[in-house]
């Protein structure tokens, strides 16, 4: 009765966490890099990707909680949000952050440049330069050359003084710009980043216009700004989001130099061992921000043991549950086997191939064991394509953990992750870490719908 009466005030707290503080994920769209003419000068830009919105006051607030911001909105001696104005759209109530009722999706404003910085750093991000936000908002190689965003009338992209009824709205209302991105002509101005910056007396950019601006503001070319320390209700900002091989090139996956571990496609229906990943190295089977394996070899001593040697000379960090109260810990919220093999220390950006064998086409319902020291995010794609948009994965961490290092041992098990669609033969499935890392993930399992 008391496991039953546990589970149910867990699943309560995260139907909850869903509709309160569901700060991700954040919708990306992919941007192929190309060449513009930029101020009457022809420049290259890389690819990126970039937020399909702007960041709404919902995902604001979860970026509070989680760098446990006080009411006074400061972090690191500098304030980020102006607590002072009845016009910031999050308020602080019961010692959380939470959008005030009926303003969860409407974009974040009241916030300055240092506390756009701070965000964007904390999902893996940054503000967009002035060339990759007008790349952006031109349409990238789809361009189409408007005036604004998505068209050459401002009715029907964004909101701008003459139809905004004098305030902001949710974000994505308009219509989107050839990439189908919102909002980059009106709603909120868009921070962009100034790489330069060392006084709070600089110039930062501010682009796109506004709902409180007029026409002139609103076109794409347009260039205005502001102090880094500016708060304005009409000032928010999106994010850009480095593009790594996986969304660049799709060719690797047409002719796949990698091999399945064991030269055993994992099978589907069935369970995908993340520590079995594909062979090929960095940048094949995988990519990692580092080539050390922070787990086998390094946390776990190399004593010729098969789990603490576990692929010790391989860039994915691995380890493995342990007793001794570490994974079989009372924090738990499912039980996990002992002497399972995991992939850890996951950061954004880096991401894992796995040849799969899918035995029969149908729709899969996704699990995922994992844990998580704070709210993250993930991407699974299918032979180099989005197979799944970002897949909230919800903290585990627990307030009333005693030892600080056991947040990252705290397992749980989403039974319905997603619902995808898979055919019949082999496959490279691809998991991304994508928003926050610090996740450890065990096993993704793929179960056929009836």
């Amino acid at each position: 009765m008391k496991k039953n009466i546990g589970y149910t005030v867990i699943a309560v707290c995260f139907s909850l966490f869903n509709s309160m503080l569901k700060a991700y994920p954040i919708e990306r769209i992919f941007v192929k890099g190309g060449e513009m003419k930029y101020h009457h000068v022809n420049v290259i830009v890389s690819s990126f990707e970039i937020s399909k919105y702007e960041i709404t006051n919902k995902q604001y607030a979860g970026f509070l909680n989680e760098k446990n911001i006080g009411p006074q909105g400061i972090l690191g001696g500098i304030k980020l949000i102006n607590v002072g104005s009845n016009e910031l759209q999050v308020e602080y109530k019961n010692e959380k952050w939470m959008p005030k009722p009926g303003y969860e999706n409407y974009p974040m404003v009241m916030v300055n440049y240092y506390g756009a910085v701070d965000f964007c750093n904390w999902i893996g991000g940054k503000l967009p330069t002035e060339i990759e936000w007008t790349y952006a908002a031109k349409g990238g190689t789809k361009s189409k050359n408007y005036t604004y965003a998505g068209g050459n009338i401002f009715d029907e992209v964004g909101w701008y003084k003459d139809n905004s009824e004098q305030h902001s709205h949710p974000v994505g209302e308009k219509k989107p710009n050839e990439l189908g991105i919102y909002d980059m002509s009106g709603n909120a101005w868009e921070w962009c980043l100034n790489d330069t910056l060392k006084l709070a007396t600089g110039f930062c950019v501010h682009m796109g216009g506004s709902w409180y601006a007029t026409e002139q503001p609103g076109r794409i070319d347009a260039h205005y700004g502001n102090v880094p320390t500016h708060f304005s209700n009409s000032v928010g900002f999106r994010a850009v989001f480095p593009a790594d091989s996986v969304m660049l090139d799709k060719r690797p996956f047409r002719n796949y130099k990698g091999k399945s571990w064991n030269n055993e496609p994992q099978q589907i229906p069935g369970k995908i061992q993340c520590e079995f990943y594909d062979i090929g190295g960095e940048g094949i089977a995988y990519h990692d921000t580092d080539s050390i394996n922070n787990g086998s070899g390094k946390l776990n001593p190399a004593n010729g043991t098969f789990l603490n040697e576990f692929r010790i000379k391989e860039g994915v960090d691995i380890s493995f549950t342990k007793t001794r109260d570490i994974d079989n810990n009372p924090y738990n919220m499912v039980e996990p086997k002992m002497d399972q093999l995991y992939v850890g220390w996951t950061m954004p950006g880096e991401w894992i191939n796995y040849t799969i064998k899918v035995n029969k086409t149908g729709n899969y319902t996704v699990r995922l064991m994992y844990t998580a020291s704070g709210d993250g995010g993930i991407l699974l794609l299918l032979d180099g394509n989005k197979l799944t948009n970002e897949l909230l994965i919800p903290s585990t961490r627990n307030d009333k953990e005693p030892i600080a290092w056991r947040q990252w041992h705290h397992w749980n098990r989403i039974d319905s992750l997603a619902t995808v669609k898979l055919k019949k033969g082999i496959h490279v499935l691809t998991l991304k870490t994508v928003t926050n890392g610090n996740m450890n993930y065990d096993f993704l399992e793929l179960k056929l719908e009836n």
